[in-house]
C-alpha cells in the first residue's frame, strides 16, 4: 500500500484551523484524521473517513519543529492558517475553562456549594488571562497557549509553508481555495471548490452540530466571524496591540 501524502493544517488556537482543515479535507477530497501526532485520541471533528484518496489531513498547535519531532510520518505539505490576535483573545476568553482561585481551593477541599457561579471568572478576567497568554504565553490557560501569539508564528516565517489568513479566507474564500489547491497540486474546478465551500460553510456546520447538542462544538463554532475585538476591547487593550502589532507585516 502507499504511503499517504499527509497534509498539515496548523495555527495557534482558536485561529480557524479546524474550519480551515476540513476544508482542506474536502478540496483534497480525503479523511480529515484528527490532530497530528495524537493518533491514539479520538476526536470529534474527524470527518470523511470512507474517502478513498491519496492524501491524508491532520490539524495542529505545533510549532514548525514539533510537527516533525512528534511523529514519525512524513510530511507532504504544511497550511499555515493566522488571525489577528486580537479576535483570538476574545474568541479564547468564550472557549477555554478558566477557574478562580476560590474555585481552586473548593475542589481541593472537596467542597460542594448551592451557588458555584459567585466564584467563576468574570468576562472582563477572562479576556485579560487570554490577553497575557497571547503577548507572553501562558500555559496555565492550556498547553498549547505556552508560547506567545507571535513567537508561535515566527517558527514558520521562512519556511516552505502556504500562509492564509483567516480573514481572506472568510472574505474571499474561493481565491484562498483556489490557492490551497494549487499548492497542494490538486487540479479541481471552480464549481467543485465553490461546492466544497458551501459544504464547510460556518452555517451548515453550525446547524449539523445542533441536533448532536454537543457542548463542545458549540463553544468550537461560537461565531466564526471577525473584527468583534474592536466592540469588546477597552482603549487601553487596543493601543497594547497596535504597539505588539507594530512590525507584523500580516496584522501591523
Amino acid at each position: 500500500m502507499n504511503k499517504k501524502k499527509n497534509i498539515i493544517v496548523v495555527g495557534y488556537p482558536k485561529s480557524g484551523t479546524t474550519w480551515i482543515s476540513r476544508l482542506v479535507a474536502e478540496l483534497a477530497a480525503c479523511p480529515l484524521q484528527g490532530d497530528w501526532g495524537f493518533d491514539h485520541v479520538e476526536t470529534l471533528y474527524k470527518e470523511g473517513e470512507k474517502r478513498d484518496s491519496p492524501y491524508d489531513c491532520y490539524k495542529t498547535h505545533f510549532t514548525h519543529n514539533e510537527i516533525f519531532s512528534n511523529t514519525e510520518k512524513e510530511v507532504f505539505k504544511i497550511i499555515h492558517v493566522i488571525r489577528d490576535p486580537r479576535d483570538v483573545a476574545i474568541s479564547g476568553s468564550h472557549y477555554f475553562s478558566f477557574t478562580s482561585l476560590p474555585q481552586k481551593i473548593i475542589k481541593k477541599l472537596g467542597l460542594r456549594i448551592d451557588t458555584p457561579s459567585v466564584f467563576s471568572v468574570s468576562e472582563k478576567m477572562k479576556k485579560k488571562k487570554m490577553i497575557h497568554a497571547i503577548l507572553h504565553g501562558d500555559e496555565k490557560v492550556n498547553q498549547w497557549l505556552s508560547l506567545s501569539w507571535k513567537d508561535h508564528l515566527e517558527t514558520y516565517i521562512d519556511k516552505d509553508v502556504l500562509t492564509i489568513r483567516y480573514e481572506d479566507m472568510l472574505t474571499h474564500p474561493q481565491e484562498n481555495c483556489i490557492k490551497i489547491a494549487s499548492y497542494l497540486g490538486i487540479d479541481v474546478d471552480i464549481s467543485y471548490i465553490d461546492d466544497c465551500i458551501k459544504k464547510q460553510s460556518f452555517e451548515k456546520k453550525k446547524k449539523d452540530i445542533i441536533p448532536t447538542e454537543d457542548p463542545h462544538f458549540k463553544k468550537l463554532l461560537r461565531k466564526g466571524s471577525q473584527g468583534y475585538w474592536k466592540e469588546e476591547f477597552t482603549e487601553q487593550e487596543k493601543n497594547i496591540f497596535k504597539t505588539y502589532l507594530t512590525t507584523n507585516a500580516f496584522y501591523s
